[in-house]
């Protein structure tokens, strides 16, 4: 009896400079793509402050999480922002089991990367950190990140403050998978037929 080897699996890879993911070599698109090329995010032409100040403030808190954060290194009008997640993690006691995590889906084909998941309250929770204001689509964009591991109990933003405070916003509503993957039909379907 002969058996037929297992397809290999396609080699996923990100471009850090160029926030893009690939498979085999062939772009796949990330969530935030989707969700602009849907229409439902909001577009910014070129790199603004707030895209800078999410960056670096992204980048103290994954340093934070890892003990590693040398508070000298962040930008003193953006301490308040690392300060309110600092501040978050000792109120929930969040736990962070992974962090800055970049994956695909193997079926969909698009590819995202998820800012946190983690334990809190004996719950696995997925939480997208945000240093801007609350707009309707950060529910479709955690739903989609939902998609890319195994268990998550609960989705949720955290928008940090410049003042070191906090607010969580849960997203709940089961539609939002729906919404994103039709986003990403007509994303694939724009592609596809792309001159």
């Amino acid at each position: 009896m002969t058996t037929t080897p297992a397809a290999p699996s396609p080699v996923f890879t990100f471009d850090q400079d160029a926030h893009k993911y690939y498979l085999d070599g062939v772009e796949i698109p990330g969530v935030t793509t989707v969700l602009k090329t849907a229409g439902l995010s909001s577009v910014y032409d070129g790199f603004t402050d707030a895209a800078l100040r999410g960056l670096h403030v992204h980048q103290a808190c994954e340093w934070l999480d890892l003990n590693d954060l040398d508070w000298s290194t962040v930008y003193p009008q953006w301490v308040g922002y690392v300060k309110a997640y600092e501040r978050f993690k000792d109120d929930t006691g969040f736990q962070p089991t992974l962090i800055e995590y970049q994956s695909w889906h193997r079926q969909f084909l698009y590819g995202g990367t998820l800012d946190r998941v983690g334990q809190l309250n004996g719950k696995s929770v997925l939480a997208d950190i945000k240093t801007g204001q609350p707009e309707d689509w950060h529910a479709l964009q955690t739903a989609a990140y939902s998609l890319l591991v195994d268990q998550v109990d609960e989705r949720m933003a955290i928008y940090l403050k410049e003042d070191g405070t906090y607010r969580v916003e849960k997203h709940a509503d089961a539609a939002d998978v729906r919404v994103f993957l039709g986003a990403l039909s007509v994303t694939h379907w724009k592609r596809a037929h792309a001159s």
